[in-house]
């Protein structure tokens, strides 16, 4: 995963979300809180049969401004919030109440703001910083949650055809190893994330960095395994039933109805997707729930990656 030289694609943001739901306002972060915000805004100006043209010169804004803002792109103002719902015809103080505070949550300042990400990949990484759960299906390399650094920097510099310390794979490396520790600091509070990595066998082989490089790598997988916030999967190489052939991909899921699930889908040629449709993301759950089925899981996973590990040898 890249944040430059990618085309992201952002689709349809969340089947109608509960109208409701910003009136309860339980803790959310501040990238569904900035949807829930967007999502209640353009659907009460669209209620109100208000043209983005009428509300623009209501608010003195721009028309490109507003559509920013139902968008996602842009965060908005409690004030702004306010001013908008009394235009269009909102009188319920809770939901006033209860959007300002999401709005001013979206804005809270999170420990990505320092990588200055851009676009879609900063919303990618700030979803993949709030899910309850990710699930991660990788056919080329070690994912990048799970990657010592020394793998990392070997893997990037490949990937990207640059030396593993030049100024460009050190950053990518930094932000990889900062989406680590977020997740690891989550793992402390309330309501913590858990991790489910399916990994084909090949990636396992595959000595990216060297021999002993690797051999570090999966001692570290198994560490990792050995918490409760990280399950592991293996695909067999010689599986002739492969779900997940077609390309690697992370789905995001929350929990609840306050947000869908969100999908990232990685492909050739930097086509990458960040996906939110309905019916494209319970396709991918589907293939995830076939990658369990099918492959190893729990201790026979692990017992596949020690013997893959201890069977490496180095000159």
């Amino acid at each position: 995963m890249t944040h430059r030289g990618n085309t992201w694609m952002i689709e349809a943001m969340p089947d109608s979300p509960d109208s409701s739901a910003a009136t309860s306002t339980p803790e959310v972060g501040p990238a569904v809180a900035r949807e829930l915000v967007r999502f209640r805004l353009k659907q009460l100006r669209e209620a109100s049969e208000l043209s983005p043209a009428t509300v623009a010169e209501h608010t003195g804004w721009s028309i490109s401004k507003l559509a920013r803002i139902e968008k996602g792109e842009v965060t908005v103002q409690p004030l702004e919030v306010r001013a908008l719902l009394t235009y269009y015809g909102v009188d319920d103080p809770d939901e006033m109440a209860a959007l300002a505070r999401l709005s001013q949550a979206s804005r809270t300042r999170q420990w990505y703001s320092k990588h200055r990400l851009e676009g879609d990949f900063q919303r990618f990484v700030a979803y993949e910083s709030e899910a309850k759960t990710i699930n991660v299906w990788q056919m080329l390399f070690i994912p990048g949650l799970l990657q010592t650094r020394e793998y990392a920097h070997a893997v990037t510099g490949l990937s990207t055809r640059r030396s593993p310390d030049d100024k460009e794979t050190l950053a990518r490396v930094k932000l990889r190893m900062d989406r680590q520790q977020a997740f690891q600091e989550r793992l402390a509070k309330s309501g913590p994330p858990r991790m489910v990595a399916v990994i084909d066998e090949a990636v396992l082989r595959r000595p990216i960095g060297g021999r002993d490089a690797l051999r570090r790598q999966l001692t570290h997988l198994l560490e990792l395994a050995a918490e409760p916030a990280y399950s592991i999967g293996v695909i067999p190489i010689d599986m002739v039933h492969q779900p997940g052939i077609g390309g690697n991909f992370e789905l995001l899921q929350f929990g609840g109805e306050r947000h869908k699930d969100v999908l990232f889908v990685e492909a050739a040629a930097g086509a990458d997707a960040l996906i939110t449709d309905k019916e494209r993301t319970e396709l991918f759950q589907e293939i995830f729930k076939d990658l369990l089925a099918y492959g190893r899981t729990g201790e026979d996973a692990i017992e596949t990656i020690e013997q893959i590990r201890d069977s490496i040898r180095t000159p």
